[in-house]
């Protein structure tokens, strides 16, 4: 039998699995790439008649010096994806709780996921996590939005308002368009007011809108900072699940030292039915 944890972060979600013994792949048929684990993924995701979660995180045993622990992500899909900004706060709290950072009530240290090494910081007593991302270039700038990767792809449309648009319809449109058919990508809808930054996003894997995507978040505060629509380089970004807090400096179009913070919550736990 395997545990798992049900965490959030502003309303993202996450199924999260201590899976240092690797029997993850065990129970669920099979490699990570199989049709039958993608399948029970699916299950596990599925809000209808499974746990429910915008994704599933692996915390498993590095094999870098450096790290703590490696964590492997899965959106609802049941497809291994890239960086998840939400996911790597969920899990940084869970490895904390389970010790693997020491057992303070402000845990830090290293991780890494199959795109590099990170760092985060675990505050228990206010339940914030925070996360370093990859430096951020080679934005492209286009008459309709901007395109950026954050560890995750994104395509930043700015709008005046955000509150009546059809994300699912407008971002399906653009993530399945021809120039982004290949691979894909996440499409987040931004409003710059007084350098106020309020964002929807649809996500890639999830095909669909979540209720926050910290990647999303983090491109978001970059493509406002390179539009000089706000000033500072430390913003707060509204989701529709609560506030994401975007650190970062910037050298020209160059984004480096890019933190997420946000406080995230355990909402559950429970032990994984069999496929």
């Amino acid at each position: 039998m395997l545990n798992y944890s049900k965490y959030n972060s502003c309303g993202n979600d996450f199924i999260i699995i201590d899976d240092r013994q690797e029997k993850f792949l065990n129970q669920s048929g099979g490699s990570d790439s199989s049709n039958r684990t993608q399948l029970y993924i699916q299950s596990l995701c599925n809000r209808d008649n499974g746990i429910g979660a915008d994704g599933l995180i692996l915390l498993q045993l590095s094999q870098q010096p450096n790290s703590l622990y490696h964590m492997v992500y899965f959106n609802s899909d049941g497809l291994v994806s890239s960086f998840c900004g939400n996911g790597s706060m969920c899990c940084a709290h869970f490895a904390s709780s389970l010790g693997i950072a020491g057992k303070q009530s402000i845990c830090c240290g290293k991780f890494d996921t199959n795109t590099g090494l990170f760092s985060f910081e675990v505050n228990f007593q206010t339940n914030k996590a925070q996360v370093s991302l990859v430096d951020v270039k080679n934005i492209k700038i286009d008459p309709h939005g901007i395109f950026v990767d954050t560890g995750s792809p994104h395509y930043v449309v700015f709008k005046e308002q955000i509150n009546n648009i059809d994300v699912n319809k407008e971002g399906a449109e653009i993530r399945y368009s021809r120039r982004f058919e290949q691979k894909g990508t996440n499409v987040t809808f931004v409003s710059c007011i007084n350098q106020k930054i309020s964002i929807r996003t649809y996500e890639r894997g999830v095909e669909a809108e979540t209720l926050s995507c910290g990647t999303g978040a983090v491109a978001a505060a970059l493509c406002a900072s390179l539009k000089n629509l706000i000033l500072d380089y430390q913003v707060s970004v509204k989701t529709q699940g609560g506030y994401l807090k975007v650190s970062f400096n910037r050298e020209s179009d160059i984004f480096s030292n890019i933190y997420l913070q946000s406080i995230v919550e355990k909402n559950f736990e429970g032990i994984l039915p069999k496929i």
